[in-house]
């Protein structure tokens, strides 16, 4: 489930489909910083990595045109997962529960100012 930090930003784990291992997904924690306007993904909580860890992606929230529920037509047998449009890229993720990807796709919508939700 996603929490807030001490910084006020929105945490937790979700799983990525990584296109290099066609669309397996990976464990991945992730920050949404409104501040660096950026949702970054470490390969675990950065409190858990060495001093100085990098992210080992990230996105600027201003790229992302919508953040939506992945239909099951987009993924069948994959319960929980939700789409980011972003430029010409998709970033499939998937949440742990129901509550977890409404969440997540409230706060990145309202993060990347997108009004209108499915």
């Amino acid at each position: 489930m996603p929490y807030v930090d001490r910084q006020n930003r929105i945490c937790g784990f979700l799983d990525i489909e990584d296109n290099e291992t066609c669309g397996k997904f990976l464990r991945r924690y992730f920050i949404l910083d409104t501040k660096i306007n950026s949702l970054l993904w470490y390969m675990d909580n950065p409190q858990n990595l060495a001093v100085g860890s990098k992210a080992v992606g990230s996105l600027q929230l201003t790229y992302i045109s919508k953040v939506s529920v992945a239909t099951p037509k987009q993924k069948p047998k994959t319960p929980f997962c939700f789409v980011i449009n972003a430029l010409s890229q998709r970033y499939v993720l998937q949440a742990n529960d129901q509550k977890d990807l409404q969440d997540w796709v409230e706060a990145l919508n309202t993060a990347s100012k997108i009004t209108d939700v499915d």
